[in-house]
């Protein structure tokens, strides 16, 4: 009863966390001036915003630091809108204003640098969450280092958000900092001296698209090594362009765009999971796959609908397919009544909750395959299933934007990209199982493995190499 109670209060948790953020990120104050009618150019830079970019240049010239840091981040969040989603990464003007503004905010000076110690800033953390993880995974991958998680924007709800997380920080000696200043100057200025305070080897941004207070608060020379680790990969955000940043990028698809601005010099870190050993695959006819990935992952249709996707999976052999992650309940009943429209079986998708490791959840279930998320893929999620040995069934239609089309695999998955070709994958994933299998475990272990992590975090971030 008491774990019950405990589970669905970490989900209430996670609820009001992601509440806060919706109503952040979603709802703000109208820009004044001409209507916003960006567009992205064929090398992913947004255009048409120079009157909006004019109105926000004044404000720093004018010394407003405060006006200035809000209305860069209302600039940002108005830029997530379907004419740049997936196509457009680089905002150009506004990371120069940015840039200007961190050196306004703290001048250049020579200190004494702490060599060991690694500080990290994210606007904030999740019970659950692919970005989280990877601050984790740096902490525990480098754990001659002290590790400091200073967080900008975890609002009144701080202490909930934080309560499942604290004993997995603990655990990796990952001290937290949170912002307490009540306005956007003032936490600038409190994250600035709080880097200057510390004297880092290196600062390590994980920071929200629109998190101007991290992008205006962490200048260039604020240690030996800034870091710009580029999470959000398919939209524009404040960072992506900043060349007084070391530009990493964690997922193919996005680095090739990144790869194509000479000045940026960005680099690939492919990302890791922990190595907990391989599902032990059985003979199982008819087959049964897990899928995985946040509810919006889900929604919409490109070519086709998951829902349909899943009814064309049924009806050509698929037994079930796991769903792991909280979803709406609308959308799980809309899932299920296209699913039974398709003359199929609705109960043969068996919704699962969260759970804090995939990885560990598929050796439990031990499917045959990996069903990565449609009409939107995922990276983190495609990594634990091919660190424990899945054959990965990859979709991705032809209308899959440029910067969503991630093949976390290296070639290794069964693509699908329509449903004709499904008959055909299904037949490859029974009859060659586990010859998938085995180039998902030497992906892993090649590309992903912690050790690989390791040295690639090291060489991007300079500290040995």
């Amino acid at each position: 009863m008491r774990a019950q109670e405990y589970k669905n209060g970490e989900r209430q948790i996670e609820f009001l966390a992601r509440l806060r953020l919706w109503v952040k990120y979603r709802i703000f104050a109208r820009l004044k001036g001409p209507p916003l009618r960006p567009r992205a150019g064929r090398d992913a830079v947004v255009f048409g915003i120079e009157h909006h970019i004019s109105s926000v240049a004044a404000c720093l010239k004018r010394g407003d630091i405060e006006t200035f840091t809000r209305r860069l981040s209302e600039l940002t969040l108005q830029l997530l809108s379907g004419p740049l989603w997936g196509r457009a990464l680089f905002i150009p003007e506004l990371d120069e204003l940015a840039r200007e503004a961190s050196l306004i905010v703290a001048p250049s000076h020579n200190r004494t640098t702490d060599s060991k110690l690694l500080v990290h800033v994210a606007s904030v953390v999740h019970p659950i969450g692919g970005h989280t993880r990877v601050i984790e995974d740096i902490a525990a991958t480098l754990p001659e280092y002290r590790h400091v998680l200073i967080i900008t924007d975890m609002g009144m709800l701080a202490p909930m958000e934080l309560a499942p997380l604290l004993p997995r920080f603990e655990e990796l000696h990952l001290k937290v900092h949170l912002l307490k200043a009540p306005n956007w100057a003032g936490k600038v200025r409190e994250l600035s001296s709080l880097v200057a305070a510390l004297c880092p080897q290196a600062v390590l941004l994980l920071a929200h698209y629109a998190d101007s207070i991290a992008f205006v608060g962490v200048a260039g020379h604020a240690a030996p090594r800034v870091v710009f680790l580029h999470q959000c990969d398919h939209i524009p955000a404040l960072g992506a362009s900043r060349t007084d940043y070391t530009h990493i990028d964690l997922t193919p698809a996005c680095h090739r765009f990144c790869a194509s601005r000479p000045k940026l010099q960005a680099s690939l870190l492919n990302l890791t999971v922990k190595d907990i050993g391989t599902v032990q695959l059985v003979e199982r006819h008819p087959i049964i796959g897990v899928t995985c990935g946040s509810p919006h992952k889900y929604a919409g249709t490109s070519e086709f609908s998951y829902a349909q996707l899943l009814a064309t999976l049924f009806s050509n052999g698929v037994a079930r397919i796991f769903h792991i992650g909280d979803m709406p309940a609308s959308q799980k009943v809309q899932i299920c009544a296209d699913i039974a429209a398709s003359g199929q079986d609705a109960s043969r998708v068996v919704f699962l909750p969260n759970t804090p490791s995939l990885a560990t959840k598929l050796v439990e279930i031990s499917p045959d395959f990996y069903l990565t998320s449609h009409p939107i893929g995922g990276g983190k999620a495609t990594v634990e299933a091919l660190s424990v040995g899945l054959p990965i069934l990859w979709v991705c239609p032809p209308s899959t934007l440029p910067l969503l089309q991630a093949d976390m695999t290296f070639n290794t998955s069964v693509l699908v990209s329509a449903l004709e070709q499904v008959p055909a994958a299904i037949h490859q994933l029974e009859t060659e199982k586990s010859t998938l299998a085995k180039r998902s475990r030497e992906i892993y272990e090649k590309h992903y493995s912690p050790s690989a992590f390791r040295e690639g975090l090291l060489l991007a971030i300079n500290l040995e190499h």
